[in-house]
């Protein structure tokens, strides 16, 4: 049976959506589909960065440098709706620790092309006002920027519907197709929603067929991967932040995000238990955001008020001001981690058609819009942007 589309793409977050945007300006006959809504998961959960000032030099790095070019593309295309504001960040570090490391760190920064540079004293009082706590000295990376990631995701899908995307919400997939070691499309569990068009999903138990399967399920892919005999051990890695409210709206109260120098090991841990670190800055409509931890403990959703007290209290020992605003909200994500901290992002070697992009983990905004570009050049026989080998959806065996 001749199929339906070229491609179907499973996961309607940011990954999803930029594949399959990519994917249609390339002239391809495209289905979305997504058992919640367009950017109804992880993605709209995060404060919405765009980092490298957390990274180190390597594949991931390089990656991210790639994803924060895109960002001027993104800005041109959707304008005021992304709410791009390139704030910088900066890494402070209150302990002798993680400071002792970090002249090495930015030089390895700077000798990857990024605009990093060591600051202390006066000059990071001045740089940040709020930042009165005790302090050894931070790394400024004036690239950096925040963004609205559910905004741009669901432009992003809106732009792709009018250039001939079919979106499906409301429509779970229960497993991958494969025949003579080819992925050949995708089943459909349950469908809702809108009346189906020629070769969508129509029923539940449905195969709708494609020449290209894409997975960009987030920290949801990894049943679908083994129903594809693809071992792919993404896990949600639960992550909670709180939401506090200044006095007065501003979004100047911080000019930059600031982080913990200890977030860049918590980040890079293996650990399964609970880590925190601090993480704040202002929302573009003048709130504070607070955290983060980080725990593998499955799809619990929790919410754990006396976490967000002791994160207040962490950042307060940077910004002391923070300690007086009220919590006004928390909540919980899940970010999609792989044990090697690397996403998996191309092609199956061993399944042909089956395409992978997920296990970002925290850096999802950053690299996801990237991450489509190239998986929507390589489906049409583009050369990568750089070297896929350290992405290999293939490489856990």
């Amino acid at each position: 049976m001749e199929p339906g589309y070229d491609a179907v793409v499973v996961g309607a977050g940011i990954v999803g959506v930029s594949t399959a945007w990519e994917l249609v300006r390339r002239g391809s006959r495209v289905l979305l589909l997504d058992r919640g809504e367009v950017s109804g998961g992880t993605t709209g959960l995060g404060e919405g960065n765009v980092l490298c000032s957390d990274k180190d030099a390597g594949p991931e790095l390089e990656l991210t440098k790639l994803g924060l070019a895109m960002y001027d593309e993104l800005d041109a295309l959707l304008g005021d709706v992304a709410k791009i504001r390139r704030k910088g960040a900066l890494i402070v570090h209150p302990e002798e620790a993680t400071w002792r490391a970090e002249p090495a760190r930015v030089e390895r920064l700077v000798g990857a092309g990024v605009d990093a540079r060591l600051v202390s004293g006066d000059e990071l009082r001045t740089l940040e006002p709020e930042l009165t706590g005790p302090l050894l000295g931070a790394t400024l990376v004036p690239g950096d920027l925040q963004c609205d990631p559910r905004a741009i995701t669901r432009a992003l899908a809106s732009h792709a519907s009018a250039a001939g995307l079919d979106i499906r919400t409301g429509v779970a997939v229960s497993e991958i197709v494969v025949e003579g070691g080819r992925a050949i499309g995708v089943r459909v569990a349950s469908a809702a929603g809108t009346v189906p068009a020629p070769g969508a999903a129509a029923a539940p138990g449905e195969l709708v067929r494609a020449r290209a399967v894409v997975l960009a399920a987030g920290p949801w892919s990894a049943p679908l991967a083994s129903s594809a005999g693809l071992s792919l051990p993404v896990e949600p890695r639960k992550g909670q932040l709180a939401r506090l409210r200044l006095p007065v709206p501003d979004e100047r109260f911080l000019r930059h995000k600031v982080v913990d120098g200890s977030y860049l090991l918590s980040v890079a841990s293996g650990g399964a238990g609970r880590q925190v670190s601090t993480v704040i800055e202002t929302t573009s409509d003048g709130a504070v955001v607070v955290g983060s931890s980080r725990e593998r403990v499955g799809f619990d959703a929790t919410v754990d008020r006396a976490l967000a007290e002791d994160m207040r209290a962490r950042a307060s020992r940077l910004i002391p001001a923070a300690a007086s605003l009220e919590i006004e909200h928390v909540w919980v994500g899940f970010r999609p981690w792989l044990p090697d901290h690397l996403p998996a992002i191309g092609e199956s070697a061993r399944i042909g058609g089956l395409w992978v992009g997920t296990g970002h983990e925290g850096a999802g905004v950053a690299l996801g819009p990237i991450t489509g570009r190239i998986l929507a050049g390589a489906i049409h026989a583009e050369p990568p942007p750089l070297d896929l080998t350290p992405f290999s959806p293939d490489r856990f065996g």
